[in-house]
């Protein structure tokens, strides 16, 4: 018998990594000759260097580098061969800041300049940045600045180290000496957010709230924004708030796409492939994923929903563990292959859900196995 766990985190409590563990090892409790396929997924954003290391293995590669408000921390990303995996969270995450501290005006990717520089001076030729769970909204100029672009203000001064509070002063742009060595680097952005630059749909108003930004705070964020784009096409010709996507994690994709030739990806879609998920279903009996909370927003492009689609397209059956099931995703659900379970035993706070989340996971596990046991 041939299972594949791919699990995305339960979030608030559990990795997808643990909670692949967790299953795993209740199935071999009791199907120990059952072989079983780790896959926990992600997205991009927080848990995707975690997700990585355990599908491609690879090198850490430790280093102290600057976090949003340019204070030293240790961080860390993956190289394997000529490929470095990234995930912006490590380094410029909302998740390192203290709840006061969350200020997008104040806040900078130029950490994550940092960390990309570390990678091309190890040779590293390929760079996938996964950029959920960012804490700013500079457009990516403090990353830029970090590998040598320099943002001229209107009284002539470089801009450093590039704020969120600095795209509305930002008049001229000058490349840095390598501009020519970093053309020559592959940038993979790995991203499910498909919203513009600026404007009510956009970075600042979407997201800037998560942030610690207040109503005025994103009206001057989405100016910065919209003054940025206007740089940006006076320098490359192109009208970045009509990429989809661009918006991304308070705008670095736009910089990336606009002074690196970045390339934007589906992060899960990407996750899968770079970790042979389709090879590793082949003449799979079972799968088994699941999240925290399953709903609508599942079946747009999330992980779970696209692991659904390759379940679907095979003809795998397909459990799906979650805390907490909106009842509208019965719509969306018509495959005779697929099947939803909630491990919570019964009525039960959110609170208790992810206290018990381990457990719950570890009862609803035995339960569905001993029960697929009789057919199989």
């Amino acid at each position: 018998m041939k299972i594949v766990i791919c699990p995305n985190s339960f979030k608030g409590c559990l990795s997808s990594v643990k909670v692949a563990k967790i299953i795993r090892s209740e199935i071999k409790k009791l199907i120990p000759s059952a072989e079983t396929i780790n896959f926990p997924i992600a997205d991009g954003g927080d848990g995707t260097l975690e997700v990585l290391k355990n599908v491609i293995g690879g090198k850490f590669i430790e280093l102290i580098a600057r976090d949003p408000l340019l204070r030293e921390i240790n961080t860390k990303y993956i190289k394997k061969g000529e490929n470095a995996y990234i995930e912006m969270a490590k380094i410029s995450g909302l998740a390192i800041l203290k709840e006061k501290e969350k200020n997008p005006l104040k806040t900078t990717t130029y950490g994550l300049g940092q960390l990309i520089l570390d990678a091309i001076e190890k040779k590293c030729k390929n760079i996938y940045l996964g950029v959920g769970g960012s804490a700013t909204n500079d457009g990516g100029i403090g990353a830029l600045t970090a590998l040598g672009f320099k943002f001229i203000d209107q009284k002539g001064k470089v801009i450093f180290p590039g704020k969120g509070e600095d795209l509305s002063d930002i008049k001229e742009v000058q490349y840095p000496d390598n501009y020519e060595r970093l053309k020559e680097i592959k940038f993979i952005v790995l991203s499910d957010v498909k919203n513009p630059l600026y404007g009510k749909n956009g970075a600042a108003y979407v997201y800037g709230p998560q942030k610690g930004a207040d109503k005025n705070t994103i009206k001057i964020l989405d100016y910065g924004l919209r003054n940025y784009a206007k740089i940006i096409k006076k320098y490359k010709n192109i009208d970045v708030n009509k990429i989809n996507g661009a918006g991304a994690a308070g705008g670095i994709v736009a910089g990336f796409l606009s002074f690196l030739n970045a390339k934007i990806v589906s992060g899960i879609e990407e996750i899968l492939k770079i970790g042979k998920f389709e090879e590793k279903i082949k003449n799979a009996n079972l799968i088994i994923t699941g999240e925290g909370k399953i709903d609508r927003q599942t079946f747009y492009g999330k992980g779970v929903g696209i692991i659904l689609k390759y379940s679907e397209r095979y003809k795998i059956p397909t459990i799906i563990l979650v805390g907490i099931v909106d009842e509208q995703v019965y719509k969306f659900v018509k495959s005779p292959y697929i099947s939803i379970f909630s491990i919570v035993p019964g009525p039960c706070s959110i609170e208790n859900s992810i206290k018990n989340s381990e457990k719950y996971i570890k009862i609803k596990t035995n339960q569905l196995i001993k029960f697929l046991t009789i057919r199989f």
